[in-house]
């Protein structure tokens, strides 16, 4: 019988984040005119979430001695495995158990028709979501935690809709999914932000704790603009979007840049730019979905 209370560890805001992404590749697909069925279209989605599923048990299950020493985030963990240690060896055959059920149904969907492209995209994300936090590799301790969440969050997440909908992982999806990864390393950056502290407390590598909140402010401000420039300049239009995606493409850069001028690098404030730049990625990405929904109506 499954323990209800490790639905705790389960984290909305990701879920929501995941499909709002997967949309995203799905979408940008079906403007380029790929095609799919709303049985592929779920089953993709089932992918993206039991991959997002897994990461939220395994990284808990690891880090439990450093949720237990490190102070309350937002966006973080909920430390259910501190109040309930017993409960640790269930999460982790969840973790397992979803990893397993995301690379089924993607070999089901590759069976069905999709590009081998898309099993290898599953793969990797599972590899990665293991690696972040499992010993003795625990990426988010070796400075590369970072690149791990952006390309877990900007490229397999919009790729596994966008081979579900159309086809393989090409050059107009390269294209389109690099300021995506930026800002999944924005939001990698966001999410470090409150922890520097207890981080190097702890002896976790990170790239805030290397350069300090400040210049990490200004480096997310950097990443945003980045992005937004490459989608002014080398996304390919879909359906003559490009007048309505550059304008939402500007949410990241002007709370970031409204960080960087009011901001300090003291930790409450660090807590209100993650609030902040994080709710931005979001509005984001739904605007990203909106512009994208409104090619193909």
């Amino acid at each position: 019988m499954v323990d209800l209370r490790l639905l705790k560890v389960i984290r909305p805001h990701i879920v929501a984040g995941g499909f709002l992404g997967y949309l995203v590749g799905a979408l940008f697909s079906l403007n380029l005119g790929g095609s799919a069925s709303m049985a592929s279209l779920v089953l993709g989605y089932f992918v993206v979430l039991f991959m997002d599923l897994s990461t939220h048990y395994n990284n808990d299950y690891y880090d439990v001695e450093i949720d237990r020493r490190a102070p309350a985030k937002p966006f973080g963990s909920v430390n259910l495995f501190i109040e309930h240690p017993e409960l640790r060896g269930s999460a982790f055959l969840a973790a397992v158990g979803f990893s397993a059920l995301s690379l089924l149904l993607a070999s089901a969907l590759v069976l069905m028709g999709s590009a081998w492209h898309l099993l290898a995209v599953v793969v990797l994300f599972n590899v990665l979501g293991w690696l972040y936090s499992a010993p003795p590799v625990r990426l988010h301790s070796r400075r590369l935690g970072e690149v791990t969440i952006a390309v877990g969050t900007g490229f397999c997440v919009p790729a596994v809709g966008y081979i579900v909908v159309g086809g393989a992982v090409d050059g107009a999806f390269l294209l389109f999914s690099a300021p995506l990864v930026l800002y999944g390393f924005v939001l990698s950056l966001c999410l470090q932000m409150p922890d520097l502290e207890s981080d190097q407390a702890l002896g976790k590598m990170t790239l805030v704790g290397l350069i300090g909140r400040r210049r990490s402010y200004l480096l997310v401000l950097l990443s945003s603009v980045a992005a937004s420039a490459w989608i002014v300049f080398l996304v390919p239009d879909v359906a003559g979007l490009l007048w309505a995606v550059p304008f939402v493409s500007l949410v990241p850069v002007a709370s970031s840049l409204a960080c960087v001028l009011l901001l300090n690098d003291s930790r409450a404030h660090a807590t209100l730019f993650t609030r902040v730049n994080v709710s931005a990625l979001f509005l984001l990405l739904i605007g990203l979905d909106a512009s994208l929904l409104l090619g193909i109506s």
